[in-house]
């Protein structure tokens, strides 16, 4: 039997076993998850498994473990549906990468959806983060319905393999894909992510950011490589990529929440690889396909950075959690050594700082974005400038966002004792990180299967040599540009060693204390606010700030106007209940007197 499907049922059972012990739960999907990732890194029964599930089961598997091992010592207070909902929503997600037709992909959708709401409720009491996730899950979940039945029908099967470009393929590729994106945090529908996956317990966030909103691109690449949409879809997700970035950077770096600073990052990162996802079908409609193939290396590169990298830190930010969540209530003693390094290691990856591999994730995107020159419709090419300079402000946007993580988060927490589980899974994601960040040839050979059957070339074409040494120590954007991560690393490390050992020999350790420049506040200190204090008040426009006793205030405004069309539509359903719904029999008689002369008049009209 294939064994993936073994271990797909082993999670099944491990959500059982919750019922009994949440301990032996985590435990169990820990193992599970260590056996999945050595069977697809030493490539056990490579037939059984098509290659491009392969790659995001095993960005996936990496999550999944570290935050199992999280997970022994975290949930010792929350009730044993956590733990329950924690191993079923990793089943629904393997259920959807082993799928072969819709079918199946729909029920691991819903299995997962459903799976990971009953897990937020486990913390959000008043249920409002929960309810908006379920609400926009379903959404997500009709759209992928729509689309993957206008496929059936056209092909006549529902089988991924039967499925071919159809006269309604563009449509049904856009219902979809839009369904995919929603689940994404896609602007305007991205307001439910901050509040669901910051009212969620930690090690169900790192997988709703890290994992659940992966399955949306999964689902997105799948359908890229049956077949290629029209030009307006590309522009379309290239757009609104560009503008859920831009959000998403700005936001999280104007939140002090804890929780709902990584989730904002999750908005954004999503946002970036919507945009990269546009950019790789405008450059394959146009015929071309180095452009097309680099845009793409770029989005699977840039999906396994995010992924590993936002996984840790939502766990990081678990523990950083307390009181009412925001950055000034964190104290000492939250974060072991191992946990203080994982912040920096996760946060810096994020913030695209070498020699992580979110560095070169950004670099890839923004690289691919603006060789928009290569386009030659000068629409497309206008759009992809534009957007690639809205990637490249994100980036800077993101090191603000992150800069408060690490400043009032991670550097502040330090002083717990060593939890050796714990540890390990922060270790296990914090190497993973930074062996990436040095040697992206691993992931690259990884990706040359997808991107080969995309566009006739394989991600490795893309590596060179550099001072002498081959096998990849160089990423080129052919004709344009490039960077050697590995060398890169190696000069971070030579400066850093060469500062301190200057600051030994002539400095010694004096050290002189200034007082720290707040960001424009009248506060001396320097506190979580000033990171963004600048933001707040030059752009206010976007923030809608307000300053109330010497503190700034802000709200989302694309949230502020989903409340008030809820407002309106509860009022108007109050309006029908106490006009139309009077429970009367005489009211309700009338009603049905009126149905029927209208159904006569529309008959004796027919006739």
């Amino acid at each position: 039997m294939n064994p993936y499907y073994l271990i797909t049922i082993g999670f099944v059972l491990s959500s059982l076993v919750a019922v009994g012990s949440r301990r032996a739960s985590y435990w169990l999907s820990a193992v599970l998850s260590a056996t999945l990732l050595g069977l697809l890194v030493f490539q056990f029964q490579p037939g059984s498994l098509d290659e491009t599930a392969r790659y995001f089961m095993l960005i996936s598997s990496i999550v999944w473990l570290t935050s199992s091992l999280f997970s022994v010592s975290y949930d010792d207070h929350y009730p044993r549906l956590l733990a329950g909902a924690f191993s079923m929503t990793i089943a629904g997600m393997m259920v959807i990468l082993l799928a072969k037709g819709a079918v199946g992909f729909l029920v691991g959708w819903e299995v997962m959806t459903v799976a990971s709401y009953l897990g937020i409720t486990a913390k959000d009491r008043e249920g409002k983060g929960a309810y908006k996730f379920l609400a926009f899950g379903e959404l997500s979940a009709l759209l992928i319905l729509a689309g993957f039945g206008l496929l059936s029908m056209g092909s006549g099967s529902t089988s991924f393999s039967a499925w071919k470009p159809s006269p309604v393929w563009d449509v049904a590729f856009f219902l979809a894909a839009l369904g995919f994106a929603v689940k994404m945090a896609v602007f305007p529908f991205h307001v439910w992510l901050p509040d669901a996956h910051g009212n969620a317990p930690a090690n169900l966030s790192a997988q709703l950011s890290a994992v659940l909103t992966l399955m949306g691109l999964y689902g997105i690449v799948k359908l890229l490589l049956i077949g290629r949409p029209a030009d307006w879809v590309g522009a379309f997700f290239l757009l609104f990529g560009g503008i859920t970035a831009i959000l998403g950077a700005a936001y999280a770096a104007g939140t002090e929440h804890v929780k709902r600073l990584p989730g904002y990052s999750t908005v954004e990162n999503d946002g970036i690889l919507l945009a990269l996802f546009g950019g790789t079908v405008v450059a394959l409609n146009h015929g071309v396909m180095d452009l097309a193939s680099f845009t793409f290396l770029a989005l699977l590169f840039f999906a396994f950075a995010h992924s590993v990298a936002k996984g840790l830190l939502f766990l990081i930010a678990g523990r950083l959690e307390n009181g009412t969540g925001r950055f000034p209530e964190v104290v000492r003693g939250r974060l072991t050594t191992v946990g203080v390094v994982a912040g920096y290691a996760s946060a810096l990856s994020l913030a695209g700082i070498p020699p992580f591999p979110g560095f070169l994730g950004e670099w890839l995107g923004i690289e691919s974005l603006l060789q928009s020159f290569k386009i030659p419709d000068p629409r497309f090419k206008v759009l992809m400038m534009l957007v690639g300079s809205l990637a490249a402000l994100t980036a800077g946007i993101a090191g603000v966002a992150m800069s408060k993580m690490i400043t009032h988060g991670a550097q502040r927490a330090g002083g717990k004792k060593g939890h050796p589980v714990e540890d390990a899974g922060y270790a296990l994601s914090t190497l993973v990180l930074f062996t990436v960040g040095i040697f992206p040839g691993l992931v690259f050979r990884l990706i040359n299967v997808p991107m080969t059957a995309l566009t006739g070339e394989r991600a490795t074409s893309f590596l060179g040599g550099a001072l002498g040494i081959r096998d990849g120590f160089l990423v080129v954007a052919k004709g344009f540009g490039g960077i050697s991560p590995t060398y890169l690393a190696t000069l971070v490390f030579l400066f850093a060693l060469a500062g301190y050992i200057t600051v030994r020999v002539f400095r010694g350790w004096n050290i002189r204390r200034v007082r720290a420049w707040s960001g424009g506040l009248s506060n001396p200190e320097y506190p979580p606010i000033a990171h963004s204090a600048i933001l707040l008040i030059t752009e206010g426009w976007l923030y809608g700030t307000k300053e109330e006793n010497g503190k700034l205030h802000w709200r989302e405004k694309v949230n502020r106007t989903y409340n008030w069309m809820s407002r309106g539509y509860l009022s108007f359903s109050e309006w029908f209940r106490h006009s139309l719904m009077k429970g009367s029999d005489s009211v309700y008689v009338a009603y049905i007197l009126l149905a029927v002369m209208v159904g006569l008049l529309y008959l004796l009209h027919a006739l």
